[in-house]
């Protein structure tokens, strides 16, 4: 029976329609024991498959027995390119172009996987070439479209796929809104993300918290505070990521008034605080000047990270209390380069540019690195005693060391060779800056 079945194997299944997968598996099954190479369908091996090299074992002997062409036998193919982290999509798109009729949770899966792999571009090709085919999208096309998208790829076709989605009657999907939302908001077009927003009347945190984010990336923090006040007179509960959001925005608002207004949420126990939302709340305070409320949190803290005593140590320094801050500084049970510039902006700020070098000497000890904007820092300290000598050093240091060396870095350099005299190296570090602003020509 079985070698009559193997022998008969491509006309049996071009001619046989199956009701169900058991049937199909049963058969398969037949036809693959019989070839004596595996003992399972090849619908089995394939929702066990792990690696590409055994998809196209698989895949090479259906096509030597008749069976590749199965549509169920395809997707499975076309599903592992796109999903699995050793998948192929450009053998995915060969499977594909073999299909007759790609149903759309083909063309669905393929846009997936090329979003997947960040290549976009493939993904709204695919996506039009779904349309020419006479595929509409259904409320999966987009939000699979849109999620590897770019900046410059939401310039070029967010507008077009955003008339399509209401085209096809998805203007009032949440889904797909809150996906075009979402990509809109990463890519900082916050007045197309707001655009999409105002479609919709029931959203929930989640998709506040989208839009305040957006609003904070591209530094639009008056429409942070004015969306949150109008999150509140819909009597939308925020999370601990609302507040943390719009506590940023009111930190660089200077805002106390709206921050407090945050902090009430924590105190009236409607929102459980933590580690991020208590930092967050000392980097408000402290902004603010607020250096008691912001040493009232930081006491208070269960738990602290480096960027809690970073924030106090700032704090502290911004206000001009450098001996506070240096207190906390030397109680910090780590740093990193962050905690470090931030004590040694605080000494310059008070032109203490002894112990501004002082500090970087310790740090260097400490074998962190710094950046570019402590370099700047030891540059300033430099130019204002006049220690051409040591300034030298810094600028050996950066090139050795790699440290991006850019326009800000170049016009300290600058400054630094001028106020110590040396008009030349001056002249000869303006000559090689590859970009220059207004601060270099003055």
């Amino acid at each position: 029976m079985l070698s009559m079945l193997s022998l008969s194997t491509p006309l049996l299944f071009s001619l046989a329609t199956f009701p169900n997968r058991v049937i199909y598996n049963t058969l398969a099954t037949a036809v693959v024991c019989s070839s004596n190479c595996f003992g399972e369908s090849p619908i089995s091996l394939l929702e066990r498959c792990k690696s590409m090299y055994h998809l196209k074992q698989i895949h090479s002997h259906t096509v030597k027995i008749g069976l590749s062409s199965d549509p169920l036998f395809q997707n499975q193919v076309i599903v592992f390119c796109c999903a699995h982290q050793s998948g192929d999509m450009d053998y995915a798109r060969q499977v594909f172009d073999t299909i007759p009729h790609p149903t759309a949770f083909i063309w669905n899966t393929m846009i997936k996987g090329y979003s997947r792999i960040n290549r976009p571009e493939n993904g709204v090709s695919m996506y039009l070439f779904m349309l020419a085919n006479g595929i509409k999208p259904d409320r999966y096309t987009f939000p699979f479209l849109l999620k590897g998208f770019n900046s410059d790829m939401a310039l070029q076709h967010g507008k077009m796929l955003l008339n399509h989605a209401v085209k096809h009657g998805f203007d009032s999907n949440l889904f797909v809104q809150k996906a075009f939302i979402h990509m809109f908001s990463l890519c900082g077009l916050v007045d197309l993300a707001y655009k999409v927003f105002y479609m919709g009347d029931a959203w929930e945190v989640v998709t506040w918290n989208i839009m305040l984010s957006g609003y904070n990336r591209v530094k639009q923090f008056k429409k942070s505070k004015k969306l949150f006040n109008e999150m509140e007179k819909r009597g939308v509960l925020p999370n601990s990521v609302t507040l943390v959001l719009m506590l940023s925005a009111f930190s660089k608002l200077k805002d106390l008034d709206g921050g407090k207004n945050i902090f009430k949420y924590i105190k009236e126990g409607i929102v459980e605080p933590n580690l991020i939302l208590e930092n967050a709340l000392i980097d408000m305070f402290s902004s603010c000047g607020e250096m008691d409320a912001a040493q009232g949190v930081f006491d208070n803290m269960k738990a602290r990270d480096v960027i809690s005593w970073t924030c106090i140590v700032t704090g502290f320094a911004n206000v001009g209390q450098i001996d506070l801050a240096r207190k906390y500084f030397d109680q910090m049970p780590e740093r990193d380069y962050v905690s470090w510039t931030a004590m040694i902006d605080g000494y310059l700020r008070m032109n203490r540019f002894i112990e501004v070098l002082a500090l970087f000497r310790e740090m260097q000890m400490s074998n962190v690195k710094p950046d570019e904007f402590t370099m700047v820092s030891i540059l300033t300290a430099c130019a204002h005693l006049g220690a051409l000598e040591l300034g030298e050093w810094v600028k050996t240091y950066i090139d050795k060391n790699s440290i991006k060396n850019d326009t800000f870095v170049g016009n300290a350099l600058i400054d630094m060779y001028f106020k110590c005299g040396n008009v030349g190296r001056a002249n000869t570090v303006f000559k090689e800056m590859r970009q220059k602003d207004k601060f270099t020509w003055t």
